[in-house]
């Protein structure tokens, strides 16, 4: 079945899209967040419905899909990122820097999808991510190897002995590999990688007219959600940004806890993941992992809890070798404007471009001019707000990483 689009969304537009909220946020003043955001929330916006943050998910992923089917060339066909998005532009919003993405919108609508992902040595991190339609985690694999079939469940598919099974409820799921660079200097390794991920399925181009119309048509829409998007099939993007505008006033609230119940499959057992204003904030990081592949932890605000902005210089201490993190770590900073990298800034630190001063830290300086005092300078604009993520993984979900605070 094919889908209209109305307007074609358009890679531009749906960056704007996803710029608007966080311009809401960032000229907050300097008090507690939570409370902050709970009186703008109160005297400027209404609460959405569950209808409409059920919607909000489904639409920004639909549109998102069609975007990326587009750069792509059509569905089931890999779409390689062979460069860091740190020019502000990926449509991504806070795109991580660690990692090369290959992404491809899966088509199950005329049979199965076979993707070939190759070994990759134990000290590169790869995986697969699989999101479905109503942007639940389906599937998640560190060093993946060998066939992944998916098909259509329900529908009686035949595919080879000897592939994973990857059983979607849509007929489009998401499918999101990461392959890690660790310095720029290897980055012709990690595109090696790409290279060698295959795809045979059968494309076709991705029109979609209405975004939620598209969900319930096209996906086995959860038992539990039926009501909810049933009801907001006029669901429009003007609705998405009222919805968007106040997934971004109350973003502080969700710093303490990062990406707990944000992404994980229908069933999670992580807290607040049957909560919908957590999977609609979820989109603020749109295709994240479930807890126990990754962790995020966005800070907002430094540790009076005042919001971070480049005015202000502020210092955070970090431990080179987090306790319970089994694969690596990173510290990305991006403008609070854009949700995005900021350009011809760097943006990132890890253990790569890192050593550990002599108390096993490293100390990180975010400020407009170089504080040449040792430190590690990340770099911010002036009188612009900023926040940064630091992403922990394979964390141990039981000794998760608190904020840098004394």
């Amino acid at each position: 079945m094919k889908y209209k689009e109305r307007g074609r969304f358009s890679m531009k537009r749906l960056t704007f899209l996803t710029i608007v909220p966080i311009v809401a946020f960032g000229i907050m003043a300097c008090t507690p967040p939570e409370q902050e955001a709970q009186t703008a929330v109160t005297e400027h916006l209404e609460k959405p419905s569950a209808v409409d943050l059920h919607a909000f998910k489904a639409y920004h992923h639909a549109v998102y899909m069609q975007t990326t089917a587009q750069q792509a060339g059509g569905t089931n066909i890999l779409f390689h990122t062979t460069e860091l998005p740190t020019e502000g532009t990926d449509p991504v919003v806070t795109p991580a820097l660690d990692h090369l993405y290959t992404k491809a919108v899966i088509d199950l609508t005329s049979g199965p999808v076979i993707v070939e992902v190759p070994e990759v040595e134990e000290d590169r991190y790869f995986s697969i991510h699989v999101t479905d339609q109503e942007h639940y985690t389906i599937y998640d694999e560190i060093h993946p190897v060998g066939l992944y079939a998916f098909v259509r469940k329900g529908k009686d598919m035949e595919v080879p002995d000897g592939t994973h099974l990857i059983e979607s409820p849509g007929d489009y799921p998401h499918l999101f590999i990461r392959v890690q660079i660790k310095t720029p200097e290897d980055k012709p390794n990690s595109i090696a990688v790409q290279q060698k991920i295959n795809l045979e399925g059968t494309s076709n181009e991705l029109i979609i007219e209405n975004p939620i119309q598209f969900t319930i048509d096209t996906h086995d829409v959860y038992p539990q959600n039926q009501e909810f998007l049933a009801s907001a099939i006029g669901f429009d993007e003007e609705d998405y940004q009222r919805v968007s505008e106040y997934i971004g006033a109350i973003a502080p609230k969700f710093g303490p806890t990062g990406n707990i119940g944000m992404f994980g499959p229908i069933d999670s057992q992580e807290p607040n993941s049957d909560d919908p204003e957590y999977r609609a904030a979820a989109i603020v990081g749109h295709l994240g992992f479930p807890v126990h592949h990754a962790f995020y932890a966005p800070y907002f605000t430094n540790c009076n809890d005042e919001v971070l902005n480049g005015d202000t210089t502020e210092v955070f201490t970090f431990p080179y070798e987090p306790e319970g993190v089994e694969l690596f770590w990173s510290l990305t900073r991006y403008s609070a404007l854009t949700r995005n990298t900021i350009p011809d800034k760097n943006d990132l630190f890890n253990a790569y471009n890192t050593e550990p001063d002599e108390d096993g830290n490293i100390t990180v300086t975010f400020s407009v001019e170089d504080p040449m005092d040792g430190t590690y300078w990340m770099p911010v604009n002036e009188g612009e707000p900023y926040y940064f993520v630091v992403r922990y993984y394979k964390p141990d979900v039981e000794n998760l990483p608190q904020k840098p605070c004394s």
